[in-house]
């Protein structure tokens, strides 16, 4: 356990010195003042633009906004969150090595489970402090502005969200042990993700597949109940452990 938790701290000094930790939590507190700053200046933006739009024949009438407009922007940068922090992360493995620090450790005796572990857990911190740093600027600002408002199954539409980041990080940490290139990582594993959103499109298939959690915010607009997120909850939890296993198996077999 020593030797594990020694690797974590590691990897988060390496984090911080490399400026990734900072750029990571300005960038996400930037994406949780957005979402409900930009609905709060929709009319005063689609104002100014009224007079231009009723030119072409367009009247724009009074636009209401509230705490569900909010947190439609919020799920809306979702997908430029995952794809930040598959960037960020898919060369977590390869850089290591491409750069030969990976033998400088193992040689030291440590168990390379240990550290496939250390890397994995690194990646859902980062990714649940983000995430839940965003969610929790939201909130207060939309709680501030429309404190009257009620969104229903807010926690577990955002916890659809964080659980899908997991099983996206997961699966390319599980590709990065495999190659020497983290772009190959996250080439693979937006074609992976690429493969699930089609079949998602087979009604059989959609209630059980992890890309199914994209439709979190359905539950917010009352389109889902929580029942018909429990399968792809339970598939993406068991996706995610399994992604684990293989990135520990490939890490194990991998030729330094």
């Amino acid at each position: 356990m020593k030797q594990l938790l020694a690797l974590i701290q590691n990897e988060f000094l390496a984090l911080l010195r490399t400026g990734k930790i900072t750029v990571l939590l300005i960038v996400f507190s930037i994406f949780g003042i957005l979402n409900p700053a930009l609905a709060k200046l929709t009319p005063w933006m689609l104002s100014l633009m009224s007079q231009s739009l009723a030119d072409q024949g367009v009247t724009i009438g009074n636009i209401a906004v509230n705490a569900l407009t909010a947190w439609t922007q919020y799920f809306k940068n979702l997908f430029m969150e995952y794809v930040l922090l598959l960037a960020l992360f898919g060369g977590v493995i390869a850089s290591e090595y491409q750069s030969g620090t990976l033998v400088n450790i193992l040689t030291k005796g440590l168990p390379r489970w240990k550290v496939a572990v250390s890397k994995w857990l690194v990646v859902f911190v980062c990714w649940g402090v983000c995430s839940w740093l965003t969610f929790g600027i939201t909130f207060g600002y939309s709680a501030y502005f429309w404190g009257g408002d009620v969104v229903l199954h807010l926690g577990l539409a955002a916890c659809c969200a964080y659980l899908l980041g997991i099983w996206l990080f997961s699966l390319e940490l599980a590709f990065a042990s495999a190659f020497t290139s983290g772009m190959n990582a996250l080439l693979c594993t937006g074609a992976v993700y690429a493969l699930l959103f089609a079949l998602g499109l087979l009604p059989s298939l959609a209630p059980w597949l992890p890309v199914r959690l994209n439709d979190a915010f359905s539950l917010l607009t009352g389109d889902l109940l929580p029942a018909d997120f429990t399968r792809a909850i339970l598939t993406t939890g068991v996706f995610s452990l399994v992604n684990l296993a293989l990135c520990i198996a490939g890490f194990q077999r991998k030729q330094l």
